[in-house]
């Protein structure tokens, strides 16, 4: 037997995703230890807020559970 036939059938027909590659810049922003997240150094606006960065990739904000994959 193969290992790929030794896998559960869930394991062999699992959908794949590639995680996210892509950091984000933030040179242009300071981490505050007391607060736990980030702010504009400018403006001292916080980094969720900021309109120009980047938005995440799915629906739920990160690896979908497959549901769409199923082709149902």
């Amino acid at each position: 037997m193969s290992s790929k036939e030794q896998k559960h059938l869930l394991i062999q027909k699992a959908f794949i995703y590639e995680k996210p590659r892509q950091k984000p810049e933030l040179n242009d922003y300071v981490f505050l230890d007391k607060s736990g997240y980030w702010i504009d150094k400018k403006d001292s606006q916080p980094y969720v807020l900021d309109t120009k960065r980047p938005k995440p990739r799915t629906k739920k904000a990160d690896v979908e559970t497959g549901e769409d994959q199923k082709g149902e």
